[in-house]
């Protein structure tokens, strides 16, 4: 069993392990280059590798091996901090931003190299500022993946942080260790050496596939959201929206809570796009999508069906009075002047709204019934700007 933990045939193999993730890591990368944090984590791997393969190659040249074990102590070093900044970019922290600074980065690795040949010859030294630095930017990636988790990805980031929790851990057995060894060579042949580097290889393939796993549910989700979402406006589509509105009517069955659905309609948008030219018609479409969503409260859910045409749920509209109220609220906020192609251009919705379970109880007779009242709306506002010009 001795022979298998052999410190120097685990360091050969943490070496080709890494390799195979720093191939992993570029091969994830090329497909999702979209997602957030996935170049830290290959830069991470990509220091890994040169670390580990310093003291093999160390070896076979016969080059000095306190030098090799230098450089391998300050780019694992280099690495636990590219994976700490690639998973707060990919959980969308706002410490992300602060680790993209250049200058940051280069005082980092001058220290870490710095700090790692000073202690080349002091095991002990070497193992308790190292391993304590370690133990630190584990546990902080471990942290930021469990306590920002993306939902499309949590159970993938638990189990990389329970990785990482897990290298951690032997980390602080070697240098709870290493605080009681009275001298280097003890500290340096001591039995834990050959579980380290095993607890390492164990670590490197968990964390790989942890990775993976969560890139593969983000990149899922993604094209699930796409799926269901409006390319225009990034509004839900009328797919989603048709899902939306069945989930709310078996709550409302439930819970006996009133909700209102309301269709809305630009008025004059052909001509809009007749006079300033398609462009304009999508920036249009896009304000007004803008303009409903900051009417839109936590609990509402606003939706482009196609075209021109828009359809929002409100709640708290638990009568016809506050439904019509709502919509004479959902009114003021949509009409008014936009400046499209250089000109002031009036926007002018048509509304119609429907309210469960006063108008209908299945979300066919509601849509119906708004989409009726909006049309009706739309010949109220014609015949107005009629009456207007005669």
């Amino acid at each position: 069993m001795l022979s298998l933990l052999d410190r120097q045939t685990l360091a050969v193999v943490v070496a080709c392990v890494s390799l195979v993730t720093l191939t992993v890591m570029i091969t994830i990368w090329m497909i999702n280059r979209e997602i957030r944090g996935l170049r830290w984590w290959m830069g991470a791997s990509l220091c890994s590798v040169l670390g580990f393969l310093t003291m093999p190659i160390a070896q076979w040249l016969g080059w000095p091996f306190d030098g090799a074990l230098a450089l391998n102590h300050a780019a694992s070093l280099v690495s636990l901090a590219l994976m700490l900044q690639g998973s707060l970019a990919f959980c969308n922290c706002a410490l992300a931003r602060r680790g993209q600074w250049p200058g940051l980065w280069l005082l980092w690795g001058g220290l870490v190299l710095a700090l790692a040949w000073w202690n080349r010859d002091h095991a002990i030294r070497r193992y308790l500022m190292h391993d304590l630095l370690s133990i630190g930017l584990l546990l902080g990636t471990a942290f930021t993946l469990s306590w920002h988790s993306r939902p499309q990805a949590k159970a993938a980031q638990r189990l990389a942080a329970a990785f990482l929790m897990l290298m951690a851990l032997a980390l602080c057995l070697r240098w709870a260790l290493s605080w009681q060894a009275s001298n280097d060579a003890l500290m340096q042949n001591h039995p834990v050496q050959g579980p380290i580097y095993l607890a390492i290889v164990i670590f490197t393939m968990g964390w790989t596939y942890s990775v993976s796993l969560a890139c593969y549910q983000l990149a899922q989700a993604q094209v699930l959201n796409l799926a269901r979402e409006d390319a225009l406006t990034g509004l839900p589509n009328r797919r989603y929206f048709d899902e939306m509105l069945d989930r709310e009517v078996s709550r409302a069955e439930r819970n006996g809570d009133a909700f209102a659905v309301v269709m809305a309609d630009i008025n004059g948008f052909k001509q809009v796009n007749d006079r300033l030219g398609h462009t304009a018609g999508d920036a249009l479409l896009v304000e007004v999508g803008r303009r409903l969503q900051s009417f839109a409260r936590g609990a509402d859910f606003v939706a482009r069906l196609g075209g021109d045409e828009f359809i929002v749920l409100l709640h708290d509209t638990g009568s016809v009075p506050l439904a019509e109220q709502a919509v004479a609220r959902l009114r003021a906020t949509l009409d008014g002047p936009m400046r499209l192609q250089g000109q002031a251009v009036p926007v002018e919705l048509s509304l119609g709204h429907a309210l469960w379970p006063v108008d209908g109880v299945q979300p066919g007779q509601l849509v119906q019934q708004a989409d009726q009242r909006m049309y009706a709306d739309k010949a109220r506002l014609k015949a107005l700007r009629t009456a207007r010009v005669a």
